[in-house]
């Protein structure tokens, strides 16, 4: 029954998804995403607290406010392409410094264009931009583009991010304990431009699908990045 529920609210999301004018626009970078934003706050429960506390973290100078043009329409496609880049470059950074460890297949969403990617573990990684949602057994990571932006830039770890809330993560306990085992340094240095290559200390944000039960960590309190 638990079961049956949990597909049912997926399946919603994913249609949700799915009903905007073409695949390619299914993003707040083109359209209103208010509703996928209450489909997602249903399905993975108290996710939408991620937008409280980036809103806290750019009062307390943690995080850069959002650039003036921030709110006007992506006519050109330039907020999406800088989006883009860092969600590569941190599937670029989570292949290249896990110490080993293999982390689980990772599903981010970032809750402002409700923008949807997805990196698999392995030797080289693969990360996928702009899915509709998540594949079964997936852990859900739910951020924003500026966390992701700074992460990318080498000026917040994964494990900060979570521990104050800019991240919260969806599976199963044994799930999040692989991922933040296997990943919660990275962010300590700027991650990859490209395969293989140094990255610059500038760049931006990641995201994508689900899992399990939608339990999520709980974070503490705004500290310190570092």
């Amino acid at each position: 029954m638990r079961r049956h529920v949990y597909v049912t609210r997926l399946f919603l999301l994913s249609l949700a998804a799915t009903l905007s004018p073409s695949a390619s626009s299914a993003c707040g970078y083109h359209d209103d995403v208010t509703m996928a934003r209450g489909l997602l706050n249903w399905v993975y429960p108290d996710a939408l607290h991620v937008l409280g506390s980036i809103s806290a973290a750019i009062a307390a100078h943690r995080l850069p406010p959002p650039a003036p043009a921030a709110r006007a329409p992506d006519l050109f496609g330039a907020k999406y392409g800088k989006t883009v880049r860092s969600l590569e470059r941190l599937g670029r950074g989570l292949g290249a410094t896990s110490g080993g460890m293999r982390g689980p297949p990772v599903a981010v969403v970032l809750i402002e264009p409700m923008l949807w990617a997805r990196f698999e573990p392995g030797g080289a990684g693969r990360t996928r931009v702009h899915v509709t949602g998540p594949e079964p057994d997936d852990l859900v990571l739910v951020s924003g583009e500026s966390v992701i932006g700074e992460i990318a830039s080498g000026r917040l770890t994964i494990g900060k991010a979570h521990e104050i809330g800019l991240i919260r993560l969806y599976g199963s306990a044994a799930q999040q304990a692989q991922f933040l085992l296997a990943y919660e340094q990275v962010g300590r240095q700027p991650l990859p431009v490209t395969a293989g290559k140094a990255a610059s200390s500038k760049s931006p944000a990641f995201a994508a699908p689900a899992t399990t039960t939608a339990k999520a960590s709980s974070p503490p309190q705004l500290n310190d990045f570092r």
